[in-house]
C-alpha cells in the first residue's frame, strides 16, 4: 500500500469513527436525554447506594443528594420504575431534578431484576396483560408493600425534608404510587404519575380495607403522552377527571403531543421542568 492510500485508509477509519460517535450521541439524545438544571438555581449531586429491608426482601436503591450547606434537608422524590423495568428508568428526569435541588431515591422493586433478592430468588416476576387476569393487580398490591418499606426508610435519610415528599411512579410504577398513596395522606405531599397503567376505579383496596381514591389521595400531576398505544390518551384523561370529580384542583394534566409510552429524552428533561414546578406549588 502506497503512502498516500494509507492517508486515505487512515482517513476515511477516522471519519467512521467520528460518524459513529455523532450518531451515537444522537441517539442518547433521543432516548436518553441529558439531564439539566430546571429550577432557578443549578446543584452539583452525589449518588449513594442504600438498600431498603423488609419481610426478608432486600430492594437495591440508589440515592440522588443535591450538594448544598452542611445539614441542608431537601424535597425528595421516590421514584416507582415500570413493568420489565429498573430503577434506571427515568433516571435522566431524575438527575434533572437533582440538579434543581429536589433529593431522589430510586430504587427496583422486587421480582423484575437481579438486584433485589427475597424469598422467591430473583426475576421473579412475569409480566402479564391488565385485565387479563389478576396477575397484574396483584403483582401491584405486592410493589406497594416494596413502597409502603421504601417511604418509610426515606423518611429517615439525613437529607430529607420529610415535610415535602412526594411520589414519582411510570406506567406500572404509576399505578402503584396511585394505590399507594391512598394510605399515604399524612405523609405525602403530591404524586407525580406519567401513562400510569391504571383502570379506573373510584376506590382503591389495601390490605383489605377500601379508601375513596378523591378523598385520600394527595394532589396529583399527570404527564401523559398522545401517541402512547400501551395506556391511551383517553385512560389517562378518565382519570384524571375521576380524581378532579369533587375538587377540580386536584388532578392537573399535562398531555405531550406524539408522545409514546415512555418519554424520548427531550420530554425527559421537559418532564423534569412540569414535575419541579409542581413540586414548588405543592411544597410547604
Amino acid at each position: 500500500m502506497t503512502k498516500k492510500k494509507k492517508i486515505v485508509a487512515i482517513c476515511s477509519s477516522v471519519t467512521a469513527v467520528v460518524l459513529v460517535a455523532v450518531i451515537a450521541i444522537v441517539c442518547v439524545a433521543h432516548f436518553v436525554g441529558f439531564p439539566k438544571c430546571v429550577g432557578d438555581k443549578a446543584y452539583s449531586y452525589t449518588t449513594k447506594e442504600i438498600h431498603v429491608e423488609h419481610d426478608g426482601i432486600n430492594l437495591f436503591g440508589k440515592a440522588l443528594i443535591p450538594k448544598g450547606e452542611s445539614g441542608s434537608k431537601y424535597p425528595t422524590v421516590i421514584y416507582a420504575h415500570g413493568a420489565e423495568s429498573d430503577y434506571k428508568a427515568d433516571m435522566t428526569t431524575l438527575q434533572s431534578l437533582a440538579k434543581s435541588g429536589i433529593a431522589c431515591y430510586t430504587f427496583d422493586f422486587y421480582g423484575w431484576t437481579t438486584r433485589s433478592t427475597g424469598p422467591k430468588g430473583t426475576k421473579w416476576f412475569k409480566g402479564t396483560k391488565r385485565g387479563v387476569d389478576d396477575a397484574y393487580e396483584k403483582q401491584v398490591l405486592e410493589q406497594v408493600k416494596d413502597l409502603n418499606a421504601v417511604i418509610e426508610k426515606v423518611k429517615t435519610f439525613d437529607f430529607v425534608d420529610t415535610n415535602n415528599l412526594f411520589l414519582l411512579g411510570s406506567s406500572m410504577g404509576g399505578a402503584t404510587v396511585a394505590t399507594c398513596a391512598v394510605t399515604h395522606s399524612e405523609d405525602i405531599r403530591a404524586i407525580i404519575l406519567q401513562y400510569p397503567a391504571i383502570n379506573l376505579n373510584p376506590d382503591a383496596s389495601v390490605d383489605g380495607a377500601t379508601y375513596d381514591v378523591n378523598k385520600y389521595t394527595p394532589n396529583v400531576l399527570l404527564l401523559q403522552g398522545t401517541a402512547d398505544k400501551i395506556v391511551p390518551l383517553s385512560m389517562s384523561e378518565n382519570l384524571c377527571a375521576h380524581y378532579n370529580k369533587y375538587n377540580p384542583d386536584h388532578c392537573k394534566m399535562v398531555v405531550y403531543d406524539g408522545q409514546p409510552h415512555v418519554f424520548d429524552g427531550k420530554y425527559k428533561v421537559i418532564a423534569a421542568g412540569e414535575i419541579y414546578k409542581f413540586i414548588q406549588t405543592q411544597k410547604v
